[in-house]
């Protein structure tokens, strides 16, 4: 019978540990998952959605009303003609914006959260909505073409009209409005959108059963 000599275990123990302390310090292997054994699946790492704040989810609705360009609405347009309409109203350090566009789509949005969309599934809404872009051609020689689109500011009234030549943009006081300026109709006009929009919204409430 073979004799094993004592240190030949202790070699072979003293082998292994190099063979692996240079596995490590090379890093893993191709194949190889960060973490468990090697040919392991690699865990797919997920991180938590970020939900948006009131204020975001509304930014990004009046982004895309400003946005909005002729092509994407089903109505044949003349040569310059408006096609929406944007009014913005400061309210107690916060905004109301109403959109509204020559289809008779139309949506209010409130910069705290919330609002009021799908206007256009609504006769008296679509027919208010295409009145207030109608009123549009009136006061838009006063107005300035823009590529900037700040928020109204305090007791200010603010309105974006959309054209297949741009945006033109131009902001008063609440004071003058009541005074029956230039822009008093065009005001008033989307303020009966707003009415209309709000009276749809109490009929669906009062269908609903308690």
């Amino acid at each position: 019978m073979r004799h094993i000599h004592p240190i030949q275990p202790v070699l072979v123990i003293l082998l292994v540990v190099i063979l692996w302390y240079m596995r490590k310090k090379q890093g893993p292997q191709p194949g190889a998952a960060a973490k468990g054994g090697p040919g392991e699946p690699r865990a797919a790492v997920t991180k938590p959605k970020e939900e948006k704040t009131p204020e975001a989810i509304y930014m990004d609705l009046r982004q895309k009303a400003l946005q909005r360009m002729p092509g994407s609405i089903d109505v044949e347009l003349r040569e310059n003609q408006p096609h929406g309409l944007v009014m913005e109203m400061e309210m107690s350090g916060s905004v109301v914006t109403l959109a509204c566009f020559v289809d008779g789509d139309a949506g209010v949005y409130y910069k705290t959260g919330g609002g009021m969309k799908g206007g256009i599934g609504h006769e008296t809404v679509r027919n208010a909505a295409k009145e207030a872009v109608a009123l549009t051609e009136q006061v838009l020689p006063r107005m300035i073409k823009t590529t900037n689109f700040p928020l109204p500011g305090a007791e200010r009234v603010r309105f974006y009209v959309l054209t297949s030549q741009g945006v033109f943009t131009t902001e008063t006081s609440r004071q003058s409005l009541s005074e029956q300026s230039a822009l008093s109709p065009l005001f008033y006009a989307g303020q009966e959108v707003v009415s209309q929009m709000r009276m749809v919204q109490e009929q669906r409430a009062a269908a609903v059963p308690a």
